[in-house]
């Protein structure tokens, strides 16, 4: 929302401007400064100053007052919390300062160093961050000033790229004191997230890694000088695929000369040239290590640094601090917004990102009777909206058909004209066959009984929704036990796909018990017997009906099986034939 009020993104419409004021808890003095005039609105700090300090934030939040299709938009004001949130995060990330709305958490964070090795405050790990009174001057300022102009002006993408990145940085700072490997695996996990677009340069043979040519070497010496070549080159070219060196080499390609000069006076034990590459490896895997293995962080990468910025580790050697950590994590991302694309992104729909906004999924029956929600791409979608709809009326549960499927339908005979494909005829035929077997006459189409013979004939073949609509009509499949098993494993390995045909868990438990009575018929082994009940079980997890049967079929005391009462929720069990 911050880059949003700015209204790059509007229209020449009618704007909406709500005025909003907030109170901003931080241990930064402004007494040397004084109000300061952001671009997006104006900090005025308290005149008083203490351990926490107040500062009144004040912003105006503007939105189109026009929707694109010309009509007035409901939305006047987002509430403005978020605006004043994300300010927060780009001030506290700007002066490598604390900035929060809350003031419980602005007591917990600002505090003076204790020098304990128990009870860590904040302060012990990161002392400008967090120290109290921590005295702004004007090169503070001028540089937040310049920084939030050119975060705001960034292209949408790269700019949530960077807002992202602060956010967890910032909250990696407060975690410093709770969690220290936590802290410091979400630095590295802030940077890698700006890496993904970065190339790796290519590397010659003599910069691989020395532990790992002695492994390959015995293997690389059977080869051919010729072979042995493509191999390093193959070697080469998979390394630069790792996110490991995506990370590093993004990392070496936003250092700017300031780190190395201005920005490193008075710096503790500063980050040497010649030292970061090692020191940005030993980062990541620091972070991989947490992760991956949950390793802690040695305390002595951050007990009792005193403010220092690297540190000689025993047995692990020359390590980033916190201190040091944050420092390269914050100039690397001025450097990613510095350099960041400016161009404007004209697609960006910025209402689809409205805070205090949820997007829901509509209940079928406000979509489902519209001709328009119809087409050759989403009727498998509808076809199994219409089953759960069908399931809940049949089953008592919902006492009518409120619906109106009769638009839906006469378009379903104009697209049966023109579509052959199986895919998408199959389920318009289920959706249409079922509306005219379970409904009264008087609301029938004018003329079904071409469509209607289509679908008789069409539904015999094996597929989900023929297999559907006639347990639902109270007929089981004829198909062959092979038949079954076909389809049964075919839909199993839809289902694992990301978007599978949605149709209720009932259906699927169902087709796989008729697959384990089929078997037990057929007098296959048992094995494929509880496989095929276990999936039907674990396709409707759960449900006490078919663990039920579960148990029936484990005993062998199942001798009919009623596959409508099992979809509709009924026990099957009290409809079977068995005694």
């Amino acid at each position: 929302m911050l880059q949003v009020i700015t209204g790059m993104y509007f229209g020449d419409v009618a704007l909406n401007a709500t005025e909003h004021r907030r109170t901003l808890f931080t241990n930064a003095d402004f007494s040397a400064v004084g109000p300061v005039d952001l671009p997006v609105g104006t900090l005025t700090p308290a005149i008083d100053t203490d351990v926490v300090n107040t500062v009144l934030l004040e912003y105006t939040e503007r939105l189109e007052a026009v929707l694109p299709d010309g009509t007035e938009d409901f939305m006047i004001s987002t509430g403005g919390d978020e605006i004043a949130d994300d300010l927060a995060v780009v001030l506290s990330f700007a002066l490598n300062a604390t900035f929060t709305p809350i003031r419980e958490k602005a007591d917990r964070l600002i505090k003076e160093p204790s020098d304990s090795t128990r009870r860590l405050v904040p302060a012990d790990v990161l002392p400008r961050t967090f120290t109290p009174r921590l005295v702004l001057r004007a090169t503070d300022v001028e540089a937040l000033l310049a920084f939030t102009t050119s975060l705001l002006a960034l292209n949408r993408r790269v700019y949530e790229q960077a807002m992202r990145a602060m956010r967890r940085i910032v909250t990696a700072s407060e975690r410093v004191a709770e969690d220290p490997t936590l802290a410091y695996t979400d630095y590295v996990a802030a940077l890698e997230s700006l890496s993904v677009d970065t190339e790796v340069p290519d590397t010659g043979w003599d910069r691989y890694p020395h532990e790992k040519k002695k492994i390959l070497g015995p293997a690389l010496a059977k080869l051919t000088g010729e072979q042995a070549e493509q191999m390093r080159s193959a070697i080469l070219e998979a390394e630069k695929a790792g996110v490991a060196a995506r990370y590093k080499a993004f990392m070496h390609s936003h250092i700017r000369p300031s780190f190395f000069r201005e920005e490193a006076i008075g710096v503790v034990l500063p980050v040497t040239e010649p030292a970061l590459p090692s020191l940005v490896a030993q980062s990541y895997t620091t972070r991989s290590k947490s992760v991956h293995e949950l390793r802690e962080l040695q305390r002595e990468t951050w007990l009792h640094a005193g403010g220092a910025h690297t540190a000689d580790v025993p047995g692990v050697g020359l390590v980033l601090t916190h201190e040091g950590l944050n420092r390269l994590a914050r100039h690397v991302v001025r450097t990613f917004v510095q350099r960041g694309s400016t161009e404007l992104d004209r697609d960006y729909r910025w209402r689809n990102h409205l805070p205090n906004v949820i997007q829901v999924r509509l209940a079928p029956e406000f979509y489902l009777g519209r001709p328009d929600a119809m087409t050759k791409t989403t009727a498998a979608a509808r076809a199994g909206e219409f089953f759960g709809y069908v399931i809940e009326v049949l089953a008592g549960r919902d006492e009518q058909m409120r619906v109106d499927m009769r638009p839906v339908l006469e378009r379903i005979e104009l697209m049966l004209a023109t579509h052959r494909k199986r895919a998408v005829r199959e389920p318009m035929l289920a959706i249409y066959l079922l509306w005219h077997r379970l409904m009264e006459p008087q609301y029938h189409r004018p003329a079904p009984d071409k469509v209607l013979t289509a679908a008789l004939t069409e539904l015999q073949e094996p597929s989900m929704f023929a297999f559907t609509t006639g347990v639902l009509l109270g007929r089981t499949p004829p198909w062959s036990v092979d038949a079954v098993c076909d389809l049964a494993e075919q839909r199993y390995e839809d289902m694992r796909r990301r978007a599978p045909v949605e149709l209720p868990m009932r259906v699927d438990a169902a087709l796989w018990a008729l697959v384990a009575q089929r078997l037990l018929d057929d007098g296959a082994p048992t094995t494929l017997v509880y496989a095929a009940i276990d999936r039907a079980v674990k396709c409707s997890p759960g449900d006490e009906d078919v663990m039920a049967l579960e148990r029936r079929f484990a005993a062998g005391q199942l001798d009919d099986l009623d596959l409508q009462a099992l979809i509709l929720g009924r026990s099957p069990l009290e409809h079977s034939g068995t005694p």
